[in-house]
């Protein structure tokens, strides 16, 4: 089965045809500790399928059937570190491809859009796993993909909130996790999520401004105790304000108010002539 994938990653676009049987293949081979098979096979071929209409109707109910029955998304989430985050963070980015798709040509029921709306909200607040790259095995990064999968929604035009507040949580359930520094560009990608969500009117402006007001108190209240995971939170708090500076280039009154909290951290740190 590999070798017949291995073809159809070769194939040019427009060429792709599935069977059931490597549908069913790239299914079972989500969070394949391979790298190669996961990323350059399944997840590709999922991204080709998906981007170039080459799944027949009946195989895309298959991929979204099995996307929400088997629940990968969650699997053993509350246990220890282990290699099931690769199941879960591929799980993620398949989530995003499936909303991604929907946002362009409806291929999912209300009660499922809704699901995965959800379901893209809650894991980010449960993941603890927060691994880059893993050594023989590639990449985890799952606040990366917890990030993209969380865009996908908040880009999705049928994709109203139910709490603006709640989905403020997912950046404070990151950073309570956090206790080692980002080192995969994790920041960018959680910051691209949440200016999508502005950008395509998800959130208010006034509302993503009074929750950087906010967190950015927090954050330095935390530095009041001598914890060193602290230390890593404001680190990738700056981050997080740089990213945001610019992606909001065309929003005034969010980047204003960005900028002010870059150069309070910068006059705090010393970094002022």
């Amino acid at each position: 089965m590999q070798n017949e994938l291995e073809k159809l990653v070769d194939l040019p676009e427009g060429k792709l045809v599935f069977t059931n049987e490597q549908i069913q293949f790239l299914l079972d081979n989500i969070g394949n500790l391979n790298p190669h098979i996961r990323d350059n096979l399944v997840y590709t071929l999922f991204a080709r399928g998906f981007s170039e209409n080459a799944f027949k109707q009946k195989q895309i109910q298959v991929i979204i059937d099995s996307f929400i029955q088997n629940r990968g998304l969650f699997r053993q989430i509350n246990q220890p570190e282990n290699d099931a985050v690769f199941l879960r963070t591929f799980s993620a980015l398949l989530g995003a491809l499936i909303l991604e798709s929907d946002n362009d040509k409806p291929i999912l029921t209300d009660s499922e859009r809704q699901l995965l709306f959800d379901w893209s909200i809650r894991y980010l607040k449960e993941e603890k796993d927060f691994r880059g790259y893993v050594t023989n095995k590639g990449w985890a990064h799952s606040v990366a993909h917890g990030s993209d999968f969380l865009g996908a929604t908040l880009s999705h035009h049928d994709f109203k909130p139910k709490s603006v507040s709640a989905i403020f949580e997912v950046i404070t359930s990151i950073f309570q996790n956090l206790k080692n520094p980002f080192v995969d560009d994790e920041e960018q990608r959680i910051a691209f999520a949440f200016f999508q969500g502005v950008h395509f009117q998800k959130l208010a402006s006034a509302d993503f401004n009074s929750f950087v007001d906010d967190f950015d108190k927090k954050i330095y209240q935390q530095l009041l105790h001598d914890d060193r995971a602290n230390w890593y939170c404001l680190s990738s708090w700056f981050r997080l304000l740089q990213n945001w500076y610019f992606y909001f280039s065309t929003n005034k009154e969010v980047q204003d108010n960005l900028l002010s909290k870059i150069t309070a951290y910068n006059e705090k740190m010393g970094f002022t002539l």
